[in-house]
This record gives structure tokens, sequence and C-alpha cells, in this order.
């Protein structure tokens, strides 16, 4: 018959297996995606150019957001400077940009905060020989408790 002190190093043992595994194979953005849920998003308004200028939402919770991207002509393999500008009071903010009308990657840009409610950040789109493509840029504010988000389109040539 096994002593006591075997079946309390198997306890242990088989503790830091879960542990490890849990480690390995949870990753921390799911557990936090699922604690604040499904992101409550609302479009900008569609006649909004970003070409041309910023371009405001009111979020569900009643806040206004405003994305703004430099240079103008929003150009393709060229570094683009994003802002979004939000009462809110988080670290970060994170865009997830996609093309529409063809498979050209999820790419996500962090914004950092640079001053009382504006996140500011660097990207860039990839070029597509078809050109005039449709993107989405997906403003996303996980807070606390729930998360919340806009929808921009623009579109980019050549």
């Amino acid at each position: 018959m096994p002593s006591p002190r075997f079946f309390k190093f198997l306890a242990v043992e088989i503790l830091a297996v879960v542990l490890i595994a849990a480690y390995v194979l949870i990753d921390a953005k799911d557990v936090y995606q699922w604690w604040v849920g499904e992101t409550n998003f609302v479009s900008a308004d569609p006649a909004c150019d970003l070409h041309q200028n910023a371009c405001e939402v009111t979020l569900s919770d009643g806040s206004l957001l405003r994305l703004d991207i430099e240079p103008k002509s929003i150009p393709l393999m060229k570094p683009l400077h994003f802002k979004v500008t939000t009462p809110s009071d988080l670290p970060t903010i994170e865009i997830k940009l996609f093309a529409t009308n063809m498979n050209m990657g999820l790419h996500t840009i962090n914004l950092t905060k640079t001053a009382t409610g504006i996140f500011e950040g660097e990207g860039m789109l990839p070029t597509c020989i078809m050109g005039n493509m449709i993107w989405q840029a997906n403003v996303i504010l996980n807070q606390n408790r729930h998360s919340l988000g806009a929808v921009f389109s623009f579109k980019t040539d050549k």
C-alpha cells in the first residue's frame, strides 16, 4: 500500500502537469475575450471619406470616437499614421484592418496613448495587382467589462 506521502507527491505532480498544459494551451487573449464578451460594433457613416478628413462615430455607450489616417492618399506599401480620439481612458486601442473584396490578410495595429483620449500608431497596407481594394478598419476598445468598436470603410488604388 502506497504511503500518504506518495499521494501528496502524486497530487502535486498532477497539478503541475495541469498548470503547464493550461499555460501552453490556453491563450490569455482568448480568456480575456471570453471575459469581456462580444464587441458591440457601430458602423461609421458610409458618406464619410477618410481620404478627405477624419471620420466620427457614436459608440453604443454614447461616447464619440474619431479615426484619422495620414497621409490622406492612403498609399499602399507606405507607412500610415493612425490616430484615434476617444474619451475612453485605456492603455491601448487596436485596429484590425482587412480587405473586404479579397483576402489580403488581417493586419492588427496597436495604438498607444499619446495624450488624454488620443491614441496613435503606425501601420502599412499590402499592395494588390488588382487594385481598387475596399478595406475595413475595426477600431476595438477592450474595456474591463465590455468591448466597444467602430467600423470604418475606405478604398485604395493600385
